[in-house]
């Protein structure tokens, strides 16, 4: 039998009247119940707002807790224009790189590292001048710099007199006092010029390219040191055009560290960090950077370390030449 022909039997119709009846008292208690439910759900939506307030302000409270952190700084000083500018930037993104990843990892001791990167543009006036802003800054407690002999010696006064210690990458001189480290030995004449500017081939290729310029650290390249290859990695995937890792951010990435290292032992032994903290743990280092041990004798030079001398282009890459 149809559908149709179902309902229209009154037989079956008959049947379908009581269930009607009794639905329908159903709905009429239905109904007052619904309208009781609409308040409460009136409630519940401001409570559900007020939750999803109160989330977003413990979230930021949490942002604001890790902002708080005590800073501490280090300063980088290095050539950022002129002739030498490559220096810098391949020093620089290494800084950054060595800050971002201890950061990442919680900071030194509780505390947040900042870098402070001034420009001294390979001028030795200038150098003194960055090096008096960086004393001036009571948070910051160590530098690294100067990437020239010259810029060194002319900052290197100022860093003894205001006991700010100096981790320096090149110099020409003696260490003055306990708070500047040597990175590598003072550069005299017997090291670059008698020996490397006398080679015709290397004087002929600094006079024809004006932006080649040899530069004088204590690691090889980082291509040639597998240890260093995790650090390459990392440094050359951040998009910089034309700069890869090289001698010189390798070195600046070892130097970071080791001020890291430094760092966890004053404030362990003062209780937070300090220049003069800072000058006594650099002085007792004995650390394991990528290129090697970093420990310092008598004179505040590296100890047992190579001298490697290379040539920088106008392509930015080092070339190995003692």
């Amino acid at each position: 039998m149809g559908v149709g022909k179902w309902i229209r039997s009154p037989f079956r119709a008959s049947r379908l009247l009581p269930l009607a009846s009794r639905l329908l008292p159903l709905a009429s208690h239905l109904l007052p119940l619904a309208s009781r439910l609409l308040p409460l759900a009136s409630c519940l939506l401001p409570l559900a707002s007020c939750l999803l307030l109160l989330s977003s302000g413990l979230l930021l409270l949490a942002s604001c807790s890790a902002s708080t952190a005590p800073v501490v700084k280090l300063g980088l000083v290095a050539p950022f224009e002129g002739r030498y500018r490559a220096i810098g930037y391949e020093a620089i993104y290494a800084a950054r790189l060595a800050i971002r990843e201890i950061n990442q990892s919680g900071g030194v001791d509780g505390y947040r590292v900042e870098l402070v990167a001034l420009d001294d543009s390979g001028s030795a006036d200038r150098a003194a001048e960055q090096a008096r802003k960086l004393a001036l800054d009571p948070q910051v407690v160590a530098v690294i710099g100067h990437y020239l002999p010259d810029t060194t010696a002319a900052a290197m006064g100022t860093y003894c007199d205001e006991t700010l210690p100096l981790l320096a990458v090149e110099s020409n001189r003696a260490s003055d006092c306990l708070g500047v480290l040597l990175l590598t030995p003072p550069l005299t004449g017997s090291l670059i010029t008698d020996s490397l500017l006398t080679d015709s081939l290397i004087t002929d290729s600094l006079t024809t390219d004006p932006s080649s310029f040899l530069f004088a650290a204590t690691v090889p390249h980082p291509a040639e040191l597998p240890a260093a290859r995790t650090f390459a990695d990392a440094y050359n995937a951040i998009p910089i055009d034309g700069t890869r890792a090289g001698p010189i951010a390798l070195q600046t990435y070892d130097a970071m560290h080791l001020l890291f290292d430094a760092l966890a032992r004053n404030i362990q032994l003062d209780g937070k960090p300090s220049r003069e903290g800072m000058r006594r743990a650099l002085a007792e280092s004995d650390f394991a950077g990528l290129s090697g041990a970093y420990r310092f004798d008598a004179e505040r030079n590296r100890v047992g370390a190579r001298v490697y001398v290379y040539r920088y282009g106008k392509d930015r890459q080092p070339e190995l030449v003692r």
